[in-house]
């Protein structure tokens, strides 16, 4: 169920986890520094908190820092919030299904909701594509360039 929802969650959604993807600091400089900085305080805090205590507290720590996050679209969080219901009302109707249960139980929620499933395979195989195709044109390049290589690739098909 948890990588079910991840693969929805961040290919159909695209929603980061953790505080460094809430902060956006996907590239090295101060803002990643000061989420990892937030991290280990909110750790050293309160040893003991569950994945959303943490999250919680990196939220402040960071907002106190000057930092924040990016906000979704009224369509991007209601397509997100339908994406939970369906996760959810699937879970619901199949406590003790496998994963394969879970993902029929919930397809035409999920179709009904605007997420073809289907979609985000095909559009993970295409960044893949691209991923082998930027790495033999470019065989040098870092891995910030070729994250915009692949960005821009998958954006031209």
């Amino acid at each position: 169920m948890k990588r079910i929802l991840a693969v929805l969650v961040g290919a159909g959604i695209a929603v980061g986890g953790g505080a460094a993807a809430w902060a956006g600091t996907n590239g090295p400089g101060p803002n990643r520094e000061a989420a990892k900085a937030c991290l280990t305080q909110a750790h050293q805090e309160v040893p003991t908190a569950d994945k959303a205590a943490l999250k919680q507290a990196v939220k402040a720590c960071l907002s106190a820092a000057g930092i924040e996050g990016r906000t979704l679209t009224p369509e991007q969080q209601a397509k997100r919030d339908s994406v939970k219901a369906c996760l959810q009302a699937a879970k619901a109707a199949n406590p003790s299904g496998d994963k394969t249960a879970l993902r029929d139980a919930g397809r035409k929620c999920l179709q009904d909701a605007g997420v073809m499933p289907g979609r985000i395979r095909a559009k993970l195989e295409g960044a893949k594509a691209c991923l082998t195709e930027v790495r033999a044109a470019h065989p040098g390049a870092g891995r910030m360039e070729i994250r915009k290589l692949v960005r821009e690739c998958v954006q031209a098909k």
